[in-house]
């Protein structure tokens, strides 16, 4: 009797104690939590929501009241609104976070979008809970968080020792003193580790009116303040875009050029002060899991942002972060221009296609024809004893007609139909040797450069070309991993032979120009603003990728979304733009002087043809004179017989 007696009131105290552990767990009205909650997740858009409390078997082990208030919000939010919904303690969720089909946290859980955390309460458990197995290990930027405080509670002794990140959207819920059923959401955040709390009031919900939000939604447009705070920044000394600029001491004091100039507009924007280190290269990821350059700067928490041109590669995208894109552009190679062209053997028939060639010949012809036909037939009718000295012999007409193509004059006959003829002729050769003159100008005036190649393929086949990109840098990355079988070959033939890869563009574009068949890889961007820096000319085989160039940062950085909102108001505002124009297309617009002059190898042909003349024409003279010699020596043999 006695033991059933105990047992009795050990089961009303198990009861009690239950109910009143419920009461604290639950420490706002059933129907606050679901107003709010829903009002939090429709704000956000979340996908699903997580609420998070201290009991370990909230229905076995501590009651129905309790596991009864958490499956009924389940249900609401699930049943009501179709809302994926788990509650679950921070012991569960914490061992169980690699095997949770809703959030696969660690390395893989960022497959769930947008979920909503809600800390049900803020008691000293769910507050060690919280600070010991959750923010130690989470990526706490990455969800949206929610916490009803208790009354009284203040914020600092909550979150004490508690890293907010900058980025972290995290919601304060704090019962109003004046209105029942009120809510006063305060948002919370820190700059960096060890600075202090900050918090500005997000909003006000009550049961009547729901959530009114902050005016503006972006929350970098209310968090666009780093209150001075230093940022570490690398950069890579590529002249002309960043360029470094020391003190006394050797330290750097500012980098200028184009990067130089986006990050002081970043400071200014940001309310920031940034601190310089250089980096030798951009950097590559070895096989061993260690990063080289600027990479293996941010990866080692070396420095918080670099500064310089970053190609967006895959292989880049799992151990860094970048900024928005600043521009798009193409990566193509780069040779050498011969410093002169080849003898043009077509120099003098090429104006003329070989069609008017024949016609001008047929016109030729036909034209002395006409004028032996015109005079045969003047002759038989009325003989005309003052052209006896005009030619009469075809060979010998025909010779005076290409005279008039070539703007000799002909000998004046009396006869109309001949005069018209003449007249047709030299019209004709005007125009004729107007256009030909024009054509051949032209012709010889363009510098036609014929490129021994225009592809990887054909630098490849080719064989007599060395090739080099930037060593330690993307571009390198890109041809080691590359899947392509041309651009494979060519790495392991090639690129695997160069043991002193060029620093930068700008080494790689000089060595161009001072080495005799070297090719160099590049962006079609820096080859616009380097090649007036380089002392020859430079031509571009076809492109080989269109690449995205952005800006890099720490993996997870927290002060990545406010880089990108004050990137995006400079493109917007057309600041960006500007400084892209005034740093690289200022560069296209300054030309060399447009003069052409002719070069020796271009009249080679005609001087040929000169001297061809010359020794025909001293040949012809000779073998007449001897043909001439030999008729006088026979003549006299002749007369001396008789």
């Amino acid at each position: 009797m006695f033991r059933r007696k105990y047992d009795l009131l050990a089961l009303v105290w198990a009861m009690t104690m239950t109910v009143e552990f419920a009461r604290c767990q639950l420490i706002r009205p059933l129907s606050v939590y679901e107003g709010l909650i829903k009002d939090m997740h429709d704000y956000f858009n979340n996908t699903c929501i997580i609420l998070l409390h201290t009991n370990t078997n909230p229905i076995e082990t501590q009651g129905l009241a309790e596991g009864d208030g958490l499956l009924h919000l389940q249900r609401h939010f699930s049943l009501k609104f179709n809302i994926r919904v788990v509650f679950m303690d921070f012991h569960m969720f914490n061992t169980r976070k690699k095997r949770f089909d809703c959030l696969q946290v660690g390395q893989s859980y960022h497959h769930i979008k947008r979920p909503l955390f809600v800390l049900l309460n803020s008691h000293e458990d769910t507050r060690n809970e919280f600070a010991n197995q959750v923010s130690t290990w989470i990526a706490m930027a990455y969800p949206t968080w929610l916490v009803f405080f208790e009354d009284g509670l203040e914020l600092a002794d909550f979150f004490l020792d508690i890293y907010i990140p900058f980025d972290c959207k995290f919601m304060v819920a704090q019962s109003s003193a004046n209105v029942s059923g009120r809510e006063i959401i305060t948002e919370v955040y820190q700059v960096d580790r060890e600075k202090e709390l900050r918090s500005n009031q997000f909003g006000v919900w009550d049961m009547g009116k729901g959530l009114k939000g902050p005016e503006t939604r972006s929350l970098y447009f209310r968090r666009n303040d780093l209150y001075g705070q230093n940022i570490r920044v690398a950069s890579i000394h590529d002249p002309p875009v960043s360029l470094f600029h020391h003190n006394l001491r050797n330290e750097i004091t500012r980098i200028s050029g184009f990067f130089g100039e986006v990050i002081l507009l970043l400071q200014e924007g940001m309310n920031c002060t940034f601190t310089y280190k250089e980096a030798k290269t951009w950097g590559t990821c070895l096989s061993n899991g260690t990063c080289t350059g600027a990479i293996g700067m941010l990866m080692n928490n070396e420095v918080d942002f670099a500064a310089s041109e970053f190609m967006m590669t895959s292989d880049r995208l799992g151990v860094i972060s970048f900024t928005t894109p600043i521009y798009t552009t193409k990566c193509r190679t780069y040779i050498k221009k011969p410093a002169s062209s080849n003898v043009k053997w077509n120099a003098y028939t090429a104006p003329f296609s070989a069609n008017t060639w024949n016609v001008i010949a047929f016109f030729i012809v036909i034209m002395s024809g006409s004028i032996v036909l015109v005079q045969k037939l003047f002759a038989l009718a009325t003989p005309c004893p003052d052209d006896d000295r005009l030619p009469t012999r075809f060979t010998e007409i025909l010779f005076y007609v290409i005279g008039a193509f070539c703007s000799q004059g002909m000998e004046q006959s009396s006869l109309d139909p001949v005069r018209i003829v003449h007249f047709v002729i030299h019209i004709t050769a005007v125009i004729i040797l107007a256009a030909y003159s024009a054509s051949l100008i032209s012709f010889l005036a363009s510098k036609k450069f014929v490129m021994p190649f225009t592809t990887m393929d054909g630098l490849l086949k080719d064989g007599t070309y060395r090739f080099g990109v930037v060593g330690d840098s993307a571009d390198y990355s890109f041809f080691q991993n590359t899947s392509d079988k041309i651009l494979n070959v060519l790495f392991d033939e090639l690129l695997m032979k160069e043991t002193n890869l060029p620093i930068n563009y700008m080494d790689g574009l000089e060595r161009v120009c001072k080495e005799d068949k070297y090719a160099f890889m590049t962006l079609d961007n820096m080859a616009a603003i380097l090649r007036d820096k380089v002392d020859c000319d430079l031509e571009p085989l076809d492109a080989i990728t269109q690449i995205t160039i952005a800006m890099a940062l720490r993996p997870n950085s927290p002060y990545r979304g406010i880089i990108n909102t004050n990137l995006l108001l400079l493109r917007d505002s057309g600041i960006l733009q500007r400084l892209l124009e005034t740093q690289w297309s200022v560069h296209l617009t300054v030309r060399k002087s447009s003069w052409k002059s002719v070069e020796i190898g271009d009249i080679v042909p005609l001087l040929l043809l000169m001297i061809a003349a010359l020794f025909a024409s001293c040949a012809a003279n000779i073998v007449e004179h001897v043909v001439y010699k030999s008729f006088l020596k026979q003549k006299q043999l002749r007369i001396n017989k008789r």
